[in-house]
């Protein structure tokens, strides 16, 4: 194998190992539920959908200030029905805890590129108590 075969190879091993970890697989469980359960899709697409009819107009220039207006209040409250459907919001919950694991390697992976080879991110190991990378 030559060296990019090996690295390809590693790099999926190493996504096979974040996938591994708790919080990959309360993602991988949270993205089951969300696609098993009709609501959450059902709500997920027409947020998607009316979103980039709005943005469509937008760029359009076919949209008023006032129907923006009225098009964003739209928008927010479609928002907060996602964010009070239980299972939509326990999968962006999932989604953004297992986020945080990979932005911290990948840090770790740019830092060390960039010859900062001690880089530790000031992790603590446990990313309950975690504000995010920087």
């Amino acid at each position: 194998m030559n060296e990019l075969g090996t690295i390809f190879e590693k790099t999926r091993e190493i996504a096979t190992l974040l996938l591994s970890t708790d919080e990959g697989k309360a993602l991988n469980d949270a993205r089951y539920i969300f696609e098993g359960d009709n609501t959450a899709q059902m709500l997920m697409s027409d947020y998607s959908l009316y979103r980039q009819n709005v943005q469509n107009r937008m760029a359009e220039g076919s949209l008023s200030e006032e129907e923006l207006e009225k098009e964003n209040e739209v928008l927010a409250a479609k928002i907060k029905e996602l964010q009070e459907n239980e299972v939509i919001k326990q999968y962006f919950i999932a989604e953004q805890n297992f986020n945080n694991i990979v932005n911290h390697v990948m840090n770790v992976f740019n830092a060390t590129i960039a010859g900062e080879a001690d880089f530790a991110g000031g992790c603590s190991g446990s990313c309950s108590t975690c504000g995010g990378c920087h």
